[in-house]
């Protein structure tokens, strides 16, 4: 039997702001970096979901990384955020990431705009990053897992719009798309060898 220390699963970090105030706990071109810092240290894939709410961190290793992560974070939003601020909900498998994915998602459903808003979210980040070989394909099953459970309720808000949206997200590559693609690509390799 595999000890699960020995076995790479996905893994997450959500961070929420105590604060009424709903705002990005990080600006959007910090994100990068620190999606960028993360990745480098972990050595495998991240990303980064940033939005007004909260900020959650999935990667993908066979070690918990949670602490560090913690840590970073705190590096990262000290000045617009004081740490005492945030709260942190850990991950470590991915039944419990699915988990806390789907309780956001339901408790968001109550609310139309944000839930669309997230929705939307999930399916740019999809697209921003089609070479994910780990992550992203276990979050779009986790989002189309909620969106089946919620139809079948027939309780998802802006079910119009959201389907549009998934159609653009499969839309073909655009010759943008390809390239910052294949851009990612050389210089990922490069930062490997």
């Amino acid at each position: 039997m595999m000890n699960m220390s020995e076995t790479y699963n996905i893994r997450s970090v959500s961070v929420r702001s105590r604060q009424t105030k709903m705002r990005l706990l990080m600006p959007s071109s910090m994100v990068e970096m620190f999606q960028q810092f993360l990745k480098e240290t972990i050595e495998n894939e991240v990303v980064v979901v940033n939005t007004n709410i909260s900020m959650q961190i999935y990667y993908y290793s066979k070690n918990d990384y949670s602490h560090f992560i913690r840590e970073s974070v705190l590096l990262y939003v000290m000045k617009r955020v004081g740490g005492t601020e945030l709260k942190f909900q850990y991950g470590n498998d991915k039944q419990e990431v699915f988990e806390h994915f789907s309780a956001a998602m339901y408790s968001f459903a109550k609310y139309p705009q944000l839930f669309l808003a997230y929705s939307k979210k999930i399916l740019y980040i999809k697209k921003k990053y089609p070479g994910s070989r780990f992550i992203m394909p276990v979050l779009i099953d986790f989002f189309e897992d909620v969106l089946r459970v919620l139809g079948e309720a027939n309780k998802i808000p802006h079910i119009d719009k959201i389907k549009r949206a998934k159609n653009k997200s499969q839309s073909p590559e655009t010759q943008e798309d390809i390239l910052r693609r294949l851009v990612s690509e050389i210089l990922l390799k490069k930062h490997n060898n």
